[in-house]
């Protein structure tokens, strides 16, 4: 082969090619940003527009259905769902998987437009594309007291604070696209009027609006031009003091001027409290740090850290008595995570290194396969660069699987070199001879397993997003691993091993010392296969039967190992060590109220010795808490095991706590698609028809095994003042429903009357009911003095009648059509799978037979990405295994002998299956002891249905990969007696001198796979829960398949033989047309 033969005679090249190479990879890694986990670019648009005031039911009939009936014709929609709520209506569009983002939203907003029907007071609707990068915060920071001993100050004071110092500061920081801000209110300049003072004076509440509302306003009357200047004419009304407020006149009552002082009084205060956050028992503010698409994590929550510490400083300079804490970080999690990926990556490359050692034994020949590993994981940075990917816990991931993958080429072409020394060609020969003699099955190898990453790269549901950076990272390694083998080995080899034609090739000094017994147990393994090989490929009848009991053997395993097959699930947990408390209170219950139901249980999470921090938070976008344990207790196999003991202990204590819905504690995922929940959706006309299914399911759902709990999305009962107009009464009067709804927004909410000026910063102005002993009550509205226009007074409850009732806190859409989701909890070590099969079982499938046909039930949410991703996956597998046997064709020349290689995948995959099953009974010991050390109650039980694996996406990616790895081995065999056969030799002397020198060379490059993949399958630490069922799925399924394939490829090959099918030289070997006419056909 030409490249080979250049390679070797122009070495220089050679040499700055491979410097090139590390140096620009270095580079790159450099330059590459870092995050936590790849992006994922979800086909989602939310739609948000806010009215504040509306109920849910007018929220539903004025804005979202409106909204609904333009969007329901949006092009590639695939599912719409809505939730409209008091004051705000969200509407999220799903498309397909794939489609161009920026076109969808160019289709919503052209939709949006021509909304011509919307209230006048609405906001305008305002688009959000969903990504992972805008979804999670990746740093949380808080205020704290400089001073323990300090009181705690005003939650409101807190977010002024943070709004106006804080959170700008921050915006500004590179990489940084948003900050969330809980834990306060904003600013407004409030009139708190006495109702009662109002009516004393005959005021209206008309006059005091329209009366303030033109008060506060400045004019522009032009210009006033003199002889040398001219004048810009303004007229000056705005307020800018509260005293300006007060001083306003109303109007005159014959001699007595009325001014606002009268009757109110003006405070410089704060919306309604609709949010609080406490940090370890005390009231804080929180801040949660969104990044920018594609920047860099670990350099975001740098800045943002030394912006933190700035920020402190001046904090400091001004007085102010606050201090900012960053309480959580994903770089945290990255540091730990990419350490320990590097250090299992160096484990398992030393480890990789010491069994080539072990067969080569020799210094020099192990530096020439060992210079492959670094050669091709930093060149892969260069093609992350060139995809436009970043370095993350996945990307790395593929770089330690890898680490045992890319010697593998490198180890068959050197050690056919080697066979070939020994026949004493010289190593210049000896080097040529031996890369061209494999180079195809080398090629063919490698194509192979490109041909099952290719399909991967082109997956587009979020599991595919997720994991390209790992077909990208393997695929790229062992390509370029390919180039490794067949021009730098054959160089290197040259270069250190000094061998002329005519001298005998000594073997390396450790297989003449150290490791001499070794080499001699070899040799026995060696000799003995070659025996039993010699035994089974005679054409004898006992030969024949021997063969059909192997075939016997391996149908019986793989029929073995389908009972074992494991249940599906999506996405990997993780192992983070944060419990998040999940609390729905009772609707309608105040912010403040909730925190206090809670209050005794945070004492006790604070005095918790494993417990760094704590948070509560009650607000209209989440209602619950959380602990952070300490990250020395929270890592390894004992780390998570006392996760789960820890969220099972906080979720049985705050499900106790009365006066909410619901509480339970579950471990924050890694992935927020990860956390294992799916939904439940009833779909029809009758919202409190749905009400009552949908409570029937609760406690049927709540009883299916793996279940953790079950969590309603809706929200009855939410308690209503209602107003309903005496229309003919107060027509009398001449007072319309906008000026009486005028008194009723201004005795609660408040009237909004524009903006006050607080010194160039504008804040809310509204009128509103002084909030003292004297507030009105529930019965006092019907008997409140109003005035008229025309000077009569009346009372409240003569022009409206007054009642209390419940409706709806929110009202959700799937499509169309009103729904109620219930969100379904699975317990993290179940497979989501068997809790979907069993509850669509024993439960859905009962219940649909009592619907009528207006009502709809199904299961959705992570349950249709889980078998969106996995049809992707199956869709990859076949397009795969399509590619492989055409690979296959062209390298054998022949349709039938492809069919015998592909059998190893099926082993593969069962060995994978038991790989599995017996990684989790090994684990599930060590589990029940750690929970017996603990004094765990019901240790046995709990370790017996913890599944230390899943079958999750991951570990499913690694059945697929392995569809690739597993068939080189068989490739070997076949690919050497195909050559033996060529050189002249008989096809059973051909096929059995294949089988004995290719095993020593498909044992070296199985055991250190293997070998380097034990750190993955096996390390613990942060990361390692992610990958460690893809690690032991491809150790099993690599040493099972591994073991089968070296009797059961020749025992089929044999076979055939047997049958008649036979191989010959003149098959193989065929002259050209063109160079010899006469054995052209004709046709007669």
């Amino acid at each position: 082969m030409k490249l080979i033969d250049q390679s070797i005679r122009n070495y220089h090249t050679v040499t700055v090619i491979i410097v090139m190479a590390l140096v620009v990879g270095f580079l790159c890694f450099q330059s590459l940003p870092r995050q936590l986990t790849p992006t994922v670019d979800k086909p989602q648009i939310e739609v948000k527009t806010e009215y504040l005031g509306l109920s849910p039911n007018e929220v539903e009939r004025n804005i979202t259905r409106r909204l609904e009936d333009q969007l329901e014709s949006v092009e590639g929609m695939k599912k719409m769902t809505s939730t409209s709520q008091h004051g705000l209506s969200t509407i999220n569009l799903e498309f397909d998987w794939g489609i161009d983002k920026n076109l969808a939203i160019l289709d919503v907003n052209n939709k949006l437009q021509q909304v011509k029907d919307l209230p006048v007071n609405s906001d305008k609707p305002t688009l959000r594309s969903i990504s992972s990068d805008n979804s999670s915060p990746i740093m949380w920071i808080v205020f704290d007291k400089p001073d323990p001993k300090m009181p705690d100050l005003n939650q409101n004071y807190m977010y002024k604070i943070g709004e106006d110092i804080i959170v700008p500061s921050l915006r500004r920081v590179k990489g940084i696209a948003d900050v969330w801000h809980f834990g306060g209110e904003d600013r407004e300049m409030r009139v708190e009027f006495d109702p009662y003072s109002m009516a004393r004076l005959h005021l209206t509440y008309k006059e005091v609006i329209d009366r303030l509302t033109e008060e506060n306003q400045n004019t522009r009357a032009g210009f006033h031009d003199e002889a040398n200047r001219a004048y810009t004419v303004r007229g000056l009304g705005e307020f800018l003091d509260p005293n300006d407020i007060l001083d306003t006149v109303i109007k005159r009552d014959g001699e007595k001027t009325i001014r606002v002082r009268d009757f109110a009084t003006v405070v410089d205060g704060y919306q309604r409290t609709d949010s609080l956050v406490r940090i370890s028992g005390n009231l804080s503010n929180a801040f949660g740090v969104i990044r920018k698409a594609g920047a860099n994590v670990v350099e975001t929550c740098n800045l943002a850290a030394e912006r933190v510490a700035q920020l402190n400083q001046e904090l400091l300079n001004r007085g102010v008595p606050l201090k900012m804490s960053i309480v959580y970080k994903d770089v945290d999690y990255i540091d730990e995570a990419m350490r320990l990926v590097k250090s299992n990556l160096g484990l398992g490359a030393m480890l990789a290194v010491a069994v080539l050692l072990v067969f080569l034994g020799s210094a020099r020949s192990l530096l020439i396969v060992a210079i492959s590993i670094p050669v091709s994981l930093m060149s892969v940075f260069i093609v992350l660069k060139v995809f436009d990917r970043s370095i993350n816990i996945i990307s790395l991931a593929g770089m330690a699987f890898a680490v045992g993958m890319v010697v593998d080429n490198s180890i068959v072409v050197l050690e056919n070199i080697y066979r070939h020394l020994t026949m004493r060609k010289g190593v210049m020969k000896a080097a040529y001879d031996g890369a061209s003699e494999v180079w195809g099955a080398v090629l063919a190898s490698t194509l192979t397993t490109l041909a099952v990453f290719i399909p991967i790269v082109f997956i587009q549901e979020e599991a595919g997003q997720m994991f390209r950076d790992i077909a990208i990272t393997i695929s790229g390694s062992i390509a370029l691993s390919l180039l490794v083998s067949i021009t730098v080995i054959p160089t290197l080899t040259t270069l250190l091993i000094k061998l002329e034609p005519g001298e005998e090739y000594r073997p390396g000094i450790f297989h003449r010392t150290l490791f001499r017994p070794l080499v001699i147990m070899g040799t026995g393994i060696a000799n003995a296969y070659s025996g039993i090989m010699d035994f089974i490929l005679r054409h004898s009848p006992l030969s024949i039967l021997f063969r059909i009991g192997i075939l016997a053997g391996v149908f019986w395993m793989l029929w073995y190992s389908g009972q074992t097959l494991p249940k599906k699930d999506y996405l990997p947990y993780g192992n983070t060590n944060m419990v998040f408390m999940i609390i729905e209170p009772v609707a309608g219950t105040p912010a403040e109220t909730n925190m206090n139901y809670l209050a005794e249980y945070e004492k006790k999470i604070v005095s918790m010795e494993d417990v760094d921090r704590n948070f509560l938070v009650f607000s209209n976008r989440f209602n619950g808490g959380g602990a952070i344990i300490d990250k020395e207790l929270a890592s390894g196999q004992r780390g998570e095991v006392k996760m789960a003991v820890k969220s099972n202990e906080m979720g049985r204590e705050i499900f106790a706590i009365p006066g909410y819905r619901f509480a339970f504690a579950v471990q924050r995922p890694i992935f927020r698609s990860a956390d294992k929940t799916f939904e439940v959706e009833i779909t029809g006309p009758e919202i409190l028809k749905l009400k009552e299914i949908a409570l029937d399911l609760i406690g049927k759902i709540s009883g299916v095994d793996g279940v953790h709990s079950v969590r309603p999305e809706f929200k009855f009962g939410n308690p209503e003042l209602r107003f309903l107009p005496r229309r003919e009464d107060s027509a009398r009067l001449d007072m319309g429903m906008k000026e009486i709804g005028d008194i009723i927004e201004s005795l609660n909410a408040g009237k909004y009357l524009g903006e006050f000026n607080d010194r160039g910063e504008p804040i809310d102005f509204v009128l509103v009911q002084k909030k003292d002993q004297h507030q009105l009550g529930l019965e006092d509205y019907r008997s409140l003095p109003v005035w008229t226009d025309e000077g009569l007074m009346t009372h409240l409850g003569h022009l409206m009648d007054v009642e209390i009732d419940a409706g709806p806190a929110r009202i959700d859409h799937i499509g169309t059509e009103r729904a109620i989701k219930l969100r379904v909890q699975v317990k993290k070590d179940v497979a989501m799978q068997s809790v979907i099969d069993l509850l669509d079982e024993e439960v859905l499938a009962p219940t649909r037979l009592n619907l009528s046909e207006e009502f709809g039930l199904r299961i959705g949410g992570s349950a249709d990405e889980l078998a969106s991703t996995q049809k992707a996956l199956m869709n990859s597998f076949a397009y795969a295994l399509g590619f492989i046997y055409l690979l296959l064709v062209a390298l054998f020349s022949s349709f039938l002998r492809p069919f015998i290689v592909m059998l190893t995948v099926v082993l593969a995959v069962s060995g994978s299956f038991l790989g599995i099953v017996w990684n989790n009974w090994y684990q599930r010991g060590n589990i029940r002891s750690i929970l017996e050390e603990w004094n765990i109650p019901n240790a046995q039980s709990m370790a017996e249905n913890w599944n230390w694996i899943t079958f999750d996406i991951l570990t499913q990616l690694g059945v697929v990969i392995l569809a690739g790895i597993v068939v080189n081995n068989a490739i070997l065999i076949v690919h050497q007696m195909l050559n033996n056969i060529k050189s002249g030799m008989d096809e059973r002397q051909a096929l059995l001198a294949s089988c004995q020198t290719r095993l020593r060379p498909i044992m070296m490059t199985v055991i250190s796979s293997v070998f380097g993949m034990i750190p993955l399958a096996f390390g613990e630490g942060a990361g390692t829960e992610l990958y460690r069922g893809m690690g032991t799925a491809l150790i099993g399924g690599l040493s099972v398949s591994t073991f089968f394939t070296l009797f059961l490829v020749p025992v089929l090959i044999s076979l055939l033989i047997d049958m008649g099918f036979h191989t010959n030289k003149d098959d193989l070997v065929k002259d050209s047309l063109q160079s010899n006419p006469d054995s052209v056909p004709t046709t007669s």
